[in-house]
């Protein structure tokens, strides 16, 4: 229970624990803000020269083509809870209401794509209680790394020290301490920047009872939760995509530089040495674009060009030998480095590359596999790390509704799963070789208890003709893929073609569970 109490004394342990945590905070927070940038896009071009770059920044334009940002979604976008479940059917009932009243089919995946995209995330569990004390529900909520940090025993690294999270409110700066057994409460004066310990103070809860600022528990652990990518603290998805994209930032930022000179090239006129009157040119003889009411820019004179375009125009230019126009780069300069540098990116993060360019190839899907190995391995890695500590989480918010010693499974969706024809072919293949059905799904990507759920009074030889009906449609599906590619059926016919097939096979499958 959730007790007020003003027993425990300040000591120096509880302020050097403070320093410390702060210390940790600063010094990881400008790489938090980094990955941050990377995701977002907001990373400028930083080997530009200082007359592109104001001019970019003057007129605030933006050309960043942010493919770092791939990495994170391609692992978050694969991150799904299939169930957090109980084999007790009371326990059942109150992990639907903590899932429910925290929603935390909202609130999980933005808790995945923020440890993906910092390497860190945290998730806070606090019972709420009534007058009488009792735990009314249970709330769950995600607090960012860059205000939140779990200290780590130095004597054993798995287990928190302690956890300590710092923010900012007006005037003030605000920090919690939390421990296995109690949580501290500091606020600085006003105005004080919380850099030296004399600007710390006890901040109490309540302003009638000065000793609130400590809460002492019973809990035996601390409500924080810590989703890492790695330990003690992890590392972005995207932190190898760095590089790359600041190459793709340069090159696409130059590369827009050209596009000016591509519809207006750059031109010059040639002079003999003794003949360098051009006193009969106007101002604006050589002058594409008149200037906006606003002014075109610093170069611009105003005046229209004389020389006219057109047939029957005539040109005549007095003291020139010759002119011409200088050609802008070509586009490939630009265009096959950043396709390099994409690459690279893919290579380094572990994530295929058709997720950066969905129309890269068409390659059979056992290609795709063998590419997807190192992704999906990366995947499967996360679901046991973030797996781990969300059925912590589930156990201590159990516990905290009576639950002495409450069994906990975290299910998630496969990382992968067979869905084309040889990917079913090779099922239908382990099987005819002894190897289990059921080892040979599950190895194909489905959860147990699907697969247990299909082979529930299903003999071997109707496993048999469901693999074969299955490896042959997705054969099929392929093949009019293929067909619809060549322009020899449109889309809507192949659909049809396979919906009716589909009706077929349930039409079979209902007459021969009749018979």
């Amino acid at each position: 229970m959730l007790a007020l109490t003003g027993e425990v004394a300040l000591d120096d342990e509880s302020l050097d624990d403070l320093m410390y945590g702060i210390d940790e905070l600063k010094t990881a927070r400008p790489d938090y803000d980094q990955a941050e940038a990377y995701y977002d896009g907001k990373v400028p071009e930083v080997f530009s020269s200082t007359r592109i770059r104001r001019a970019l920044a003057a007129r605030d334009i933006d050309f960043d083509l942010n493919f770092a940002k791939t990495p994170v979604n391609a692992v978050t976008n694969r991150l799904k809870i299939a169930s957090v479940t109980s084999p007790d059917d009371d326990v059942n009932t109150l992990i639907s209401k903590i899932w429910q009243d925290n929603q935390l089919n909202l609130e999980m995946p933005d808790l995945f794509r923020r440890a993906g995209e910092y390497g860190d995330a945290y998730l806070f569990v606090l019972p709420v209680e009534d007058e009488a004390g009792e735990v009314i529900r249970v709330d769950m909520f995600y607090n960012s790394p860059r205000t939140v940090r779990v200290i780590y025993s130095e004597d054993n690294p798995r287990r928190k020290a302690y956890t300590i999270k710092k923010w900012c409110e007006g005037k003030y700066h605000r920090a919690e301490l939390l421990y296995d057994d109690r949580i501290e409460r500091w606020t600085t004066r006003e105005n004080s920047d919380g850099d030296q310990p004399t600007d710390w103070l006890h901040w109490p809860a309540e302003d009638d009872d000065a000793e609130s600022w400590l809460i002492e528990h019973d809990w035996g652990e601390q409500p924080v939760f810590h989703f890492r990518t790695d330990r003690p603290y992890g590392v972005p998805e995207h932190y190898g995509a760095y590089g790359p994209q600041n190459a793709i930032t340069k090159l696409q930022a130059t590369h827009m530089g050209t596009v000016d000179y591509q519809g207006a090239p750059q031109r010059y006129a040639l002079t003999e040495t003794a003949t360098t009157d051009t006193s009969d040119l106007e101002p604006g003889d050589f002058d594409d674009f008149p200037a906006d009411d606003a002014g075109a820019g610093p170069t611009d004179s105003g005046d229209d060009s004389s020389l006219k375009a057109g047939p029957g125009e005539l040109w005549l230019l007095r003291g020139f030998k010759g002119v011409g126009q200088f050609d802008a780069a070509k586009p490939d300069v630009f265009l096959d480095p950043i396709q390099f540098n994409v690459r690279a990116m893919a290579q380094i993060t572990d994530t295929p590359l058709r997720m950066f360019d969905p129309q890269s190839n068409q390659r059979s899907g056992e290609s795709y596999r063998e590419e997807d190995g190192p992704f999906i391995s990366k995947v499967e890695n996360r679901q046991t790390s973030y797996g781990a500590s969300l059925h912590e989480a589930f156990v201590f918010a159990l516990r905290r509704f009576g639950i002495v010693d409450p069994v906990v499974n975290v299910d998630w969706v496969p990382a992968k799963s067979v869905t084309d024809a040889q990917g079913w072919q090779t099922v239908k293949a382990k099987i005819d070789a002894g190897v289990p059905r059921r080892q040979a799904l599950m190895e194909a990507g489905y959860r147990a208890e699907q697969v247990d759920a299909w082979l529930a009074g299903v003999d071997d030889a109707e496993l048999q003709r469901r693999t074969t009906i299955l490896a042959s449609l997705a054969d099929s599906a392929q093949k009019l893929g293929a067909a619809t590619a060549l322009g020899v059926v449109t889309s809507e016919q192949a659909q049809q073609l396979l919906n009716g097939a589909l009706s077929d096979m349930e039409l079979l499958a209902e007459a021969q569970a009749q018979a």
